[in-house]
């Protein structure tokens, strides 16, 4: 398992393209990966699932392949009250 917090923050593009390589190659040869970050475009980018927990309890599960930034930092804030899971 590989888990990765803000895997990328304060790093230059460059840096943040091999590392977005990095856990899409651990990805793909068979590793989980638990991606924790900031960063909405990074977590829409990168994951198969996403789950948001708010104030300790999960609030949402969704599909990254459908989901814009907005849509996603509206569950993260608590904007977004309908319970997706």
């Amino acid at each position: 398992m590989l888990i990765a917090a803000h895997p990328t923050r304060g790093v230059d593009v460059g840096a943040q393209a091999a590392i977005w390589e990095e856990i899409r190659a651990a990805r793909a040869a068979g590793l989980a990966v638990l991606l924790l970050s900031a960063d909405l475009d990074e977590l829409i980018g990168l994951s198969d699932r996403l789950g948001v927990i708010l104030r300790g309890r999960i609030v949402a599960e969704l599909d990254p392949g459908s989901l814009t930034p907005e849509e996603l930092g509206s569950y993260m804030t608590g904007a977004n009250t309908e319970v997706e899971a």
